[in-house]
């Protein structure tokens, strides 16, 4: 009846047959417990199942437990093995730089997102291989302060706004080094003076909208001075509508009227013309006669 049976599986047997446990109980003082219960007195048979199965349920306990202990030690070794992968490609992609700073903006491959995340690992190995990336991305980096992890976050991520160009001549300069997020704008901004010939800023519309007014507020108006005249009055008037130079056409009492002949206009126009001909003609006239 007890056979493989442990303390604390009679512990729990006492337990269950509403007796009372002491810490200083050992095994022969349960089992007397266990005897002289009613319940055994009533049915044994039931008492002895009872304590079948509680030495049944530790031992499944136990074995999921090694099980589970397995398991993790099956996937640390996963890790560390891909861990071991990771560094090696880490590695070749350092003497690539070396050789090819453009690679930098170029290679993609190396990225760690959601894509390139194996179909045969679950996502815990996910979580563990892109730890393990980016931990061993900060040692190469020599972070090792949350100030200098913010700044190398800001650097790369300044650095991703930078085209083909720019983006290689900062990788020359950094070498095997990393500019902090002030140094990178200085070379950014010194590099980028040089090329255009001017000290202007040169927006970065990289990650944002292309019309940096896009966004502002619909009430907002330029400032206009008070002083300053909204527009100019001209000094000569003519409608062109009636011919009067009263006024402007705007004002016209003809303007939203039936459409009339502006024959007086032109003849008004071409009387003038007339006029100043004549008189020209007897100037002239008078000059030949005079000679």
């Amino acid at each position: 009846m007890y056979k493989n049976a442990l303390k604390e599986d009679l512990i729990r047997v006492v337990e269950n047959l509403d007796g009372t446990v002491k810490s200083t109980d050992t095994i022969a003082i349960l089992k007397t417990k266990i005897e002289n219960s009613s319940t055994f007195e009533s049915d044994p048979d039931f008492v002895k199942t009872l304590i079948k199965n509680c030495i049944d349920e530790r031992v499944s306990r136990n074995e999921r437990e090694v099980t589970l202990e397995k398991q993790k030690i099956e996937l640390t070794e996963l890790q560390l093995a891909q861990l071991e992968k990771e560094i090696e490609l880490q590695t070749a992609k350092n003497k690539a730089l070396s050789l090819n700073p453009a690679a930098k903006v170029e290679d993609k491959q190396f990225e760690t997102n959601i894509e390139n995340m194996i179909k045969s690992e679950t996502y815990i190995q996910f979580a563990a291989r892109l730890t393990a990336n980016f931990q061993y991305y900060c040692s190469l980096r020599k972070v090792n302060s949350f100030e200098s992890l913010c700044d190398l976050i800001i650097s790369d991520k300044l650095f991703e706004t930078l085209n083909k160009e720019t983006a290689t001549h900062i990788g020359i300069r950094e070498a095997e080094d990393w500019f902090r997020p002030t140094d990178l704008a200085k070379e950014c901004d010194i590099y980028i003076s040089s090329r255009s010939g001017s000290h202007k800023e040169i927006p970065i519309t990289y990650g944002y909208t292309q019309d940096p007014f896009k966004n502002r507020s619909q009430n907002f108006k330029p400032k206009i001075k008070e002083n300053y005249p909204q527009y100019l009055e001209r000094e000569n008037k003519n409608c062109f509508i009636c011919g009067d130079s009263s006024h402007y056409a705007r004002d016209c009492e003809k303007r939203f009227k039936p459409k009339e002949s502006n024959s007086h206009i032109h003849n008004r126009i071409n009387v003038n013309t007339l006029k100043v001909e004549s008189e020209n003609k007897i100037a002239l006239s008078s000059q030949i006669y005079n000679m």
